[in-house]
Formats: C-alpha cells, structure tokens, sequence
C-alpha cells in the first residue's frame, strides 16, 4: 500500500510540472522541444516522462535529491524555452502514461454498451 501512495503521488507531481500552473521544468520544456521536433503529443509526453523518471532513478541510486538544474543542463534546455499553454497535454494522458511507465495497468470503464452488449 505504501508503494503505491508513493506512486501517487509522484505521479501527482509529474502531472503537476506539466501544468500552465508550474514553475518551468526541465520535463516540461522537453516536451515542448520534442513538440517543436515534430514529435506527437502521447510521444512527446511519454519521452519526457521516460527521461525523467531516469533522471530521478539516477538520483535516488547515487542517494542525491533530484536536480532540476543538472537535468536542464543534461539536456541542453535553455532557460527559457517557448511556452504554450494550449499545447500543454492533459492530466489524465499525463497520469496514463506516468502509471504505465511505473507498471501499473490502467483500468477503463466503459460509459455503456457497445453493439447493444448487455
């Protein structure tokens, strides 16, 4: 149970850096690069959050706090990467991806029946 609180909430945390909201981060500056790359929204998300949970792993491996800035500088990311509010992805793609790289399977619910299933 434990695991899994602390699975929420850096999950919570990642969705978080991804909103209008946020202080800049490097996570979410590499998204918007990736965009400009022309890469798309669920792959740009996705190596963001890839690239991140790598850099924190790092981290907690060397017994280190998460460095924002060494991420930045890791990543050649200037200080002050283009913003765009309305390219921002939406939390719910955010959480999806975060809990499928960390290993938990996302449950759907359907919202009715499909060719009259009952």
């Amino acid at each position: 149970m434990a695991e899994h609180d602390l699975s929420s909430q850096l999950a919570d945390w990642i969705v978080g850096l991804m909103t209008a909201s946020a202080e800049p981060s490097p996570t979410r500056d590499y998204y918007f690069v990736l965009l400009r790359q022309g890469r798309g929204v669920p792959e740009a998300v996705g190596l963001a959050v890839d690239d991140l949970l790598e850099e924190v792993r790092t981290a907690v491996s060397r017994e280190e706090s998460y460095n924002p800035r060494a991420h930045r500088a890791r990543l050649g990311l200037q200080s002050n990467v283009p913003f765009s509010e309305h390219r921002l992805p939406r939390p719910a793609l955010v959480r999806r991806i975060v809990q499928e790289r960390m290993g938990y399977a996302t449950t759907h619910t359907g919202r009715g029946n499909r060719r009259g299933e009952r």
